[in-house]
């Protein structure tokens, strides 16, 4: 059994939309994506998806791209990204997906689960402070994001109170990156992270020539990684790494 994960799938099978304009990797890439995933992943294992998921903009739309994504091998937690229109509330979305019986999907939202010795917290993140672009309502929508980063990284720890196993590896699912393009660190994530022991962290959001300034490997004792989709040439990441 094995834990996978990789963000921005940017499905369109319900609405069209070319990616080509982040570089000629994404020719056909929803084939790619199902190739590799069969491939690599089995019914036994799971897959975190982390953000920018459909580029549907309500839920009934997002049908033929959930179809696509229930097909595939392996349980999928999904956690949203800034494109994620379509997402509503968890109530409403478990609802979509058991009706549809779309059953190996299930939604993360400022909360967490238990993959044999893997502690997982789920959010959504955003742009930093650090950022040229950060502004007022940024601000507040940051504060907001480190607030849900909390409740989910509680969660994790509730989740492993009720698990038999003494210890684990615990990881956090972003979509923002939680490092500025410089490499520097954002302070009020990791100050997050190094309360609860975190000790990975996987994030996306950025394609094509954005590539260049993420930052992969370990930063203040936790390893980071990209895992975009067309970063990872779409192939699911094993958390293993």
């Amino acid at each position: 059994m094995a834990l996978y994960a990789m963000s921005d799938l940017h499905l369109s099978l319900s609405a069209p939309k070319p990616m080509d304009v982040f570089g000629t990797s994404w020719h056909n890439y929803m084939e790619k994506i199902s190739d590799n995933w069969q491939r690599i992943v089995t019914d036994r294992d799971a897959v975190v998806v982390g953000g920018d998921i459909s580029w549907a903009m309500y839920m009934d739309e997002a049908y033929e791209d959930f179809r696509f994504l229930n097909a595939l091998p392996g349980k999928k937690y999904l956690s949203r990204g800034n494109h994620d229109y379509w997402w509503q509330t968890l109530a409403k979305m478990k609802a979509y997906v058991s009706n549809n019986k779309f059953d190996t999907i299930s939604f993360i939202q400022n909360d967490a689960f238990i993959f044999e010795n893997k502690s997982v917290a789920a959010t959504r993140g955003w742009i930093l402070p650090s950022s040229d672009s950060f502004g007022t309502e940024d601000k507040r929508i940051y504060e907001r994001e480190l607030i849900r980063l909390s409740l989910a990284c509680d969660a994790m720890e509730r989740c492993e109170k009720q698990n038999s196993l003494s210890e684990f590896e615990r990881i956090v699912v972003l979509h923002y990156p939680p490092i500025s393009s410089n490499g520097k660190p954002d302070e009020g994530i990791f100050e997050v992270f190094r309360k609860y022991g975190i000790k990975k962290c996987v994030y996306g959001h950025l394609h094509g020539p954005a590539h260049q300034s993420a930052f992969c490997g370990n930063l203040d004792g936790i390893e980071l990684k990209l895992v975009s989709a067309d970063y990872l040439k779409f192939i699911p990441c094993n958390l293993d790494f």
